[in-house]
């Protein structure tokens, strides 16, 4: 039987809508598409429209914006989870 490799490239996410797009960046703009929804909440207009412009900024930030060849949602969680975990430093002395 013959065998014929198959090229795969791992560095990029499949387009999987219209060649464009791939699954995590259609989720994200769905979300900032979402946020438009809080026009219908009982607030300020102006408190309103500020909420939604920064949400929906975030969410286009997280479907196509890259920091350092990584996307920006991955940077952001990494950034989050270094912030808020225990730091443990240990003093040792390196000569006698």
């Amino acid at each position: 039987m013959r065998v014929f490799k198959v090229p795969f490239d791992v560095k990029r996410e499949e387009k999987i809508f219209g060649g464009y797009l791939s699954l995590r960046q259609v989720i994200y703009l769905m979300l900032s598409a979402a946020s438009f929804t809080m026009l219908f909440l009982p607030i300020s207009m102006a408190i309103k429209l500020t909420a939604i412009l920064i949400i929906s900024i975030f969410f286009l930030l997280c479907a196509f914006f890259k920091v350092n060849e990584q996307n920006f949602d991955k940077y952001f969680f990494y950034a989050l989870k270094y912030l808020f975990r225990k730091k443990n430093f240990v003093y040792e002395r390196c000569c006698k």
